[in-house]
């Protein structure tokens, strides 16, 4: 689990003006996974966003920032921090 900022930067093939995405902060629980819709729980109520499906991940487990395209949009993710537990990317050995 890790603190993160996620911006939308596009949706449903528009392409956003720099800055003008939505903005959720929060925790991401786990690395994002193809195939997985990501989940961020935001604070401070716990609501959670749920993406569609990933379909890919750009960027390295261990940086800072990453770029995660989903079935309907592409988000940016910055890394605050060291993560809260271990994150575990999958099919990683344990």
């Amino acid at each position: 689990m890790v603190s993160v900022t996620a911006r939308k930067i596009r949706e449903l093939g528009t392409e956003r003006p720099p800055g003008a995405g939505r903005v959720y902060t929060g925790y991401l629980i786990s690395y994002p996974f193809i195939g997985r819709g990501m989940v961020i729980f935001r604070d401070p109520h716990g609501h959670r966003m749920i993406t569609t499906p990933v379909r890919r991940v750009l960027g390295e487990p261990g940086g800072k920032m990453i770029y995660v395209e989903t079935e309907n949009s592409v988000y940016r993710l910055e890394i605050h921090g060291e993560p809260l537990m271990p994150m575990r990317v999958v099919g990683e050995p344990a």
